[in-house]
């Protein structure tokens, strides 16, 4: 019987802006791209798909040892954007995996 290799836990950096979602993973250094239509100016129009987006760009990225515990949210429009308001915090939540500051 093959023995199971540990599992390694990353952050993963999400940035977000109205067309795109970004997301590159450390310390692995992977990053991929998705174009999106779910960000307008008010925030997300659509919390399932978004969380959707999120949980298909991270399955593309980890592998069979890489497991992501939290993402880093970012935005377009600075650091000073609220993320709850913008509905982004309840989005990562639903895909499963914790926000970091």
């Amino acid at each position: 019987m093959p023995e199971k290799t540990p599992q390694e836990y990353e952050v993963g950096d999400l940035f977000v802006t109205d067309t795109a979602l970004t997301l590159k993973l450390l310390p692995s250094r992977k990053s991929a791209t998705l174009p999106i239509r779910w960000f307008a100016k008010d925030g997300v129009t659509s919390v399932r798909r978004a969380a959707k987006d999120i949980q298909h760009l991270v399955g593309k990225l980890q592998g069979a040892r890489l497991s992501v515990r939290g993402l880093t949210v970012v935005t377009d429009r600075g650091r000073e954007t609220d993320l709850v308001r913008t509905r982004l915090v309840e989005a990562v939540s639903k895909a499963g995996f914790e926000v970091l500051p």
